[in-house]
């Protein structure tokens, strides 16, 4: 089972990613640890954007379509290696388009109204408003072009998703128990 979590800043991705691993007894690859597993099977240095979340120059992405095909793969090839078959919950890395063709994903999207997601920053940072602001803006800009970037897809897009839930409304406890839910629904519990 691979369950991937897409989130918008401000969420709570890794602290649903971890309630889910313990609930199903699987792996959680939050950022950190998908960093940690590249260094160590020698990957990280192979695909030095993927896991920098640098953005790319435009100019070189116009380059060849050849370089189009390979970078769409890069998610998978690399995931798909550094998990190795192994169950687990993604978060981020554009898991949803990678493993948008295995039977056994369930792909999970995380959003809530930008308020409650700022306050949230605020809280957990002991910053002021603008800062916060200006990092949940930041933040949702950057993943929206990584994910575009690697997949073609539009990040947050309910189509590309098993599930979309308001976190900001659920708080994790009901993300966790929505994705519970569904499982069941599907026979994946």
């Amino acid at each position: 089972m691979i369950i991937t979590i897409g989130r918008e800043c401000g969420c709570d991705g890794d602290e649903v990613a971890a309630r889910l691993a313990s609930k199903y007894g699987i792996a959680c690859y939050t950022k950190k640890e998908i960093i940690r597993l590249a260094k160590e099977k020698g990957v990280y240095d192979k695909y030095p954007f993927f896991f920098g979340e640098k953005a790319i120059d435009s100019m070189m992405q116009s380059v060849s379509d050849d370089f189009v095909v390979k970078r769409r793969k890069t998610p998978e090839e690399v995931l798909e290696r550094l998990l190795d078959g192994q169950n687990g919950v993604v978060v981020g890395r554009a898991s949803d388009f990678a493993f948008k063709n295995r039977n056994d994903a369930v792909r999970i999207f995380l959003c809530g109204d930008k308020d409650s997601r700022i306050k949230r920053i605020m809280d957990k940072h002991g910053i002021s408003e603008s800062k916060a602001k200006s990092i949940v803006e930041e933040t949702d800009a950057k993943r929206r072009s990584y994910h575009d970037y690697y997949s073609g897809e539009n990040w947050g897009y309910s189509g590309h998703y098993d599930l979309c839930l308001d976190e900001a409304k659920l708080g994790v406890d009901g993300v966790v128990e929505m994705v519970s839910a569904y499982m069941k629904v599907i026979g994946r519990n």
